[in-house]
C-alpha cells in the first residue's frame, strides 16, 4: 500500500527528446546525471565552394576505434587528397552531476598516415602516433522552449571551464624510394582555464533513457563576401557548409 501511494505521489516526467520514453518517474535532471561511457559516434561534414572545390570529412566509432577520413577536392586540377586517421579510445567518459557541474576523462591513441611524393621524387610516408590524456571540467544547463523547434529541456549547453591536456607524439618518416626510416619523439602539455560561456557547445538530447543517452548536433549555413580594390568591387558566391554528429552514451553508474 505504501509503495502504491509513493507511485501516486511521484510526478512523472514526460517525453522531451525524440526517442525518450513516453513517460518516466525520474526527472530529466536525474536521468541526465551519472557516469557515462561514449559507446557510439558518427559525424560528417561537407563544405562546397562556388568554383566546384569541396572538402568532406567523416568519422565513425566501431568498438573502441574512431576512423576519420578527410578529403579535399580541387576542381581546377580535378585532383583530390584524402587523409585518414584512427583514434583508439582507452577511456572516454563523462561524469555529470545533478548540481550542474561535469567532468570528463579521455585517454586516446591517434594514428595518422600521410603519403606523398617529395621535391626529389621520393615516395614518403609519415606516420604520426599521439597518445593523449584530456581531463576537462565545466558546468551544464538545460535550455528552454523554442516555439515550433524545441521543447523545454530538450537541449543542453555544456560549458568547459578547465582543460588539462598531455600528449606524447612519435613521428616515423619512411622513404620507400630510398629504403630509409627516421623516428622522432616529442611531448606536449597545457592547462587552460575559461570563463563560463567562453567555450560552450549546445546539443540536442535525442534520447535519455535509464541506461542510454544520445546527443545530436547539426549545422547548415552559407555565406558570401565582397571586397574593393582599386575602385573595383569583387563578390564571391555563397559557400555552403553542412554537418551533423551523433554521440551515444551508456550509463556506468
Amino acid at each position: 500500500m505504501f509503495a502504491a501511494a509513493g507511485l501516486m505521489l511521484a510526478t512523472p516526467s514526460c517525453k522531451k527528446g525524440e526517442n525518450d520514453p513516453f513517460m518516466s518517474l525520474s526527472s530529466r535532471k536525474a536521468r541526465f546525471a551519472g557516469t557515462w561511457d561514449l559507446t557510439g559516434y558518427e559525424a560528417s561534414s561537407t563544405n562546397t565552394e562556388p568554383d566546384g572545390d569541396y572538402q568532406t570529412s567523416s568519422a565513425t566509432l566501431n568498438g573502441n576505434v574512431i576512423t576519420n577520413e578527410y578529403t579535399s577536392y580541387d576542381a581546377n586540377s580535378g585532383s583530390s587528397v584524402t587523409t585518414t586517421s584512427t583514434v583508439t579510445l582507452t577511456k572516454a567518459q563523462y561524469m555529470i552531476e545533478k548540481d550542474g557541474t561535469w567532468s570528463s576523462e579521455f585517454i586516446t591513441t591517434t594514428v595518422q598516415t600521410d603519403s606523398y611524393t617529395d621535391f626529389w621524387g621520393d615516395d614518403i610516408t609519415e606516420t604520426t602516433t599521439t597518445v593523449a590524456t584530456d581531463l576537462s571540467t565545466g558546468n551544464w544547463s538545460f535550455l528552454g522552449k523554442v516555439k515550433d523547434s524545441y521543447k523545454s529541456k530538450e537541449r543542453v549547453v555544456i560549458n568547459t571551464l578547465t582543460t588539462d591536456y598531455t600528449s606524447d607524439v612519435t613521428l616515423q618518416v619512411d622513404n620507400t624510394t630510398q629504403g630509409t626510416s627516421n623516428t622522432t619523439n616529442s611531448s606536449n602539455s597545457y592547462v587552460d582555464n575559461y570563463y563560463s560561456g567562453e567555450v560552450a557547445s549546445t546539443y540536442e538530447i535525442d534520447q535519455l533513457k535509464g541506461k542510454e543517452m544520445i546527443w545530436k548536433q547539426m549545422e547548415e549555413n552559407s555565406g558570401s563576401s565582397s571586397w574593393t580594390s582599386g575602385g573595383t568591387t569583387t563578390s564571391s558566391e555563397n559557400d555552403t557548409y553542412v554537418s551533423d554528429a551523433t554521440w551515444t552514451f551508456s550509463i556506468v553508474k
